[in-house]
C-alpha cells in the first residue's frame, strides 16, 4: 500500500520526494496561512500560480491529485487525511515552524531534495565551531561538489574575487531586460480570486498588482537560467552592489522566486554558472561571484535558519525596540534612495540583495527597528520572503541581533556609502557629506547617532574601532546637532521613532 503525498507551495519540486510510491497527491490552497498577516500581492499571485500549475502537469500526467482550495489550514487537511485511515507524507518543510505542525498533525516527514545541504548534514558541519564562518562553508561545499576546481585548487588561482566586483556605478550603465513569464489562463484565475478574497476581507494584500515577473514551472525557471547565462552574468560580477535609477534588476538573476519554490534545482544554478565560466563566456569574477550567491550563501542561511530556529524571535544584541517607520509601507520620507527602493519594493515585490542591505536593512539599523518587526515586514514586502530566508538575512545580517553570529561588524553606512554606491543621492536635498543642519543627510546623522547610542555594547569589536574613534572627537555641541537631527529624521521623515 502506498502514501498520500502532501505537496507544499514552496515545494513544486517535480521530483519531490514525497512522490515516490504515492497512490495520490494532496495540495492545500490555506486561506488561513495566506490571511495570517499581510503579503504582497505578486508573491500571493506566483506562489498560487505555482501551486495550480502543478497539480494542472500532475493531472496531466494521469496522477490522481485532491486538490483542496480555501483550506482553513494544511494541518487540519493532514488531520483529516489521518483521521480516514490514510498515511500522509510530506517533504521537510522549509520553514522551522512547519516541521512541528505538521508532524503533530500526523504527517510523516521525508527529506527534502530542495537544498543541497539538509539542516541535518548543516549542524553536523556547525558541530565544534566557535563561528560558523559562511566563506569556510562555501569553500568545503566548493570542494564537496567540484565546483570551479582545477587540480583542487580554486579555478583562477583564488577562492574569492570580492576585490574585482562590487563597483560603483558608471554613468549609462544599464543591462539586458530579464526573461519575463508568459500568462495563462491560471494567472488571471488567480488574479480573480485574489480580488475575491480582499474584497470580502479574508486576507490583506500590499503592493500593486502587475503582470507576473517570475518564473513558477520548470519550463519557466529553465527560460529565465538560459537568459540569464546569456545576457548578464558576465556583467554580475563587477556590477552586483550598483545601485542605479531605473535599473530594477540590473544584472541580477531574478532567479530566487524558483529556485525557493522548488522548480529549479541549485545544482542545475551552479553547474551552468560554471560551464559559462569554463567555455570562456564569462569571467572568472562573475562566475565566482554568483556561484558564491547561490552555493555559498543561500545554502549556509538555510541552514542557520533551523540550526537557530529558536533563538530568531528572542535575539537582539542592542536592544533594539522601535516600531516599523511608517516609511516603510509608503508613506514618503523624501530621503531618495528609501523612497526610490520602497517604490519599487510595492510595484514588483522585488529589490536585489544590496539594496535589501544597505538602504532597507541599514536605514532599520540606525532607526533601532526590532528585529522581529523587520524580519516580518521583508517577509511580507518581498516576493521570495519566507521565514527561513529573512530572520538570518534580516536580523542576523542586516540588523545585528545576533551580536556578530553572522558578521563580524554591524552593516552601518551613511550617506556617503550611497553616494559611492548609488545614483540616488544625484537628486536628492539632502547632502550626503553633511550630518547637522537642515540639508545635512538623515543617514549621515542617524548613522553617527547610531554609533552614539551604541558605543558601550561595540566598544570590544575592533572593526568598529576607527568609527567609534572618530565619534570621540566629536564636539559635544555638534553631537548634540547630530542627535537633533535624527531625531527629526525619525519623528518627522521616516513616522517612527527609536
Amino acid at each position: 500500500m502506498g502514501h498520500t503525498a502532501l505537496i507544499l507551495g514552496d515545494q513544486l519540486m517535480r521530483d519531490n520526494p514525497a512522490l515516490e510510491g504515492a497512490d495520490r497527491v494532496v495540495v492545500v490552497e490555506s486561506l488561513g496561512r495566506l490571511g495570517r498577516r499581510r503579503l504582497h500581492r505578486r508573491r500571493a499571485h506566483l506562489v498560487l500560480t505555482g501551486m495550480r500549475c502543478l497539480v494542472r502537469d500532475l493531472r496531466a500526467d494521469g496522477i490522481e491529485v485532491d486538490y483542496r482550495r480555501e483550506a482553513a489550514s494544511i494541518p487540519s487537511v493532514v488531520r483529516e487525511l489521518t483521521a480516514g485511515g490514510e498515511r500522509v507524507v510530506c517533504a521537510n518543510p522549509n520553514d522551522p515552524g512547519g516541521r512541528a505542525h505538521l508532524r503533530d498533525a500526523g504527517a510523516e516527514l521525508w527529506d527534502s531534495n530542495q537544498f543541497l545541504v539538509s539542516s541535518d548534514a548543516f549542524s553536523a558541519w556547525a558541530e565544534g565551531r566557535n563561528t560558523l564562518r559562511m566563506e569556510d562553508f562555501y569553500r568545503d561545499q566548493r570542494r564537496l561538489h567540484g565546483v570551479l576546481l582545477d587540480d583542487g585548487e580554486p579555478a583562477g588561482g583564488r577562492w574569492n574575487f570580492d576585490q574585482d566586483n562590487r563597483q560603483p556605478p558608471k554613468a549609462g550603465l544599464s543591462a539586458p531586460a530579464p526573461y519575463q513569464p508568459r500568462e495563462d489562463e491560471i494567472d488571471e484565475e488567480v488574479r480573480h480570486d485574489l480580488d475575491r478574497w480582499v474584497a470580502d476581507g479574508t486576507i490583506d494584500l500590499w503592493g500593486e498588482d502587475g503582470p507576473r515577473q517570475f518564473a513558477v514551472t520548470p519550463d519557466e525557471a529553465q527560460r529565465a537560467l538560459d537568459s540569464f547565462i546569456d545576457t548578464r552574468l558576465e556583467w554580475f560580477g563587477p556590477w552586483q552592489d550598483a545601485m542605479v535609477d531605473g535599473e530594477r534588476t540590473l544584472y541580477h538573476s531574478l532567479l530566487s522566486v524558483p529556485l525557493n519554490l522548488g522548480v529549479l534545482a541549485p545544482m542545475r544554478v551552479v553547474r551552468a554558472a560554471e560551464h559559462a565560466y569554463r567555455d570562456g563566456n564569462v569571467p572568472i569574477q562573475s562566475a565566482e561571484g554568483f556561484i558564491r550567491q547561490v552555493l555559498g550563501w543561500r545554502e549556509y542561511v538555510h541552514g542557520v535558519a533551523h540550526l537557530r530556529r529558536r533563538d530568531w524571535p528572542s535575539r537582539n544584541a542592542l536592544g533594539a525596540t522601535a516600531p516599523l517607520p511608517e516609511a516603510f509601507w509608503g508613506r514618503e520620507s523624501g530621503w531618495a534612495c528609501l523612497d526610490t527602493t520602497i517604490e519599487s519594493v510595492s510595484a514588483t515585490g522585488y529589490a536585489h540583495h544590496i539594496e535589501r542591505l544597505m538602504v532597507l536593512g541599514n536605514i532599520m539599523l540606525l532607526a533601532g527597528v526590532e528585529p522581529w518587526a523587520a524580519i516580518r515586514w521583508f517577509q511580507t514586502a518581498f516576493v521570495d520572503g519566507a521565514e527561513w530566508v529573512m530572520a538570518p538575512n534580516a536580523a542576523g545580517m542586516a540588523l545585528y541581533a545576533d551580536g556578530g553570529g553572522m558578521t563580524t561588524k554591524p552593516y552601518a553606512a551613511g550617506g556617503n556609502y550611497m553616494k559611492r554606491m548609488s545614483e540616488h543621492c544625484g537628486g536628492c536635498q539632502y547632502d550626503p557629506r553633511k550630518r547637522t543642519g537642515d540639508d545635512a543627510c538623515p543617514l549621515t546623522a542617524l548613522y553617527w547617532d547610531f554609533l552614539d547610542r551604541n558605543r558601550d555594547a561595540l566598544k570590544g569589536n575592533h572593526r568598529v574601532a576607527m568609527p567609534l574613534r572618530s565619534l570621540a572627537k566629536i564636539e559635544p555641541d555638534e553631537l548634540k546637532a547630530i542627535k537633533a537631527r535624527a531625531r527629526r529624521a525619525l519623528e518627522h521623515e521616516l513616522g517612527g521613532r527609536a
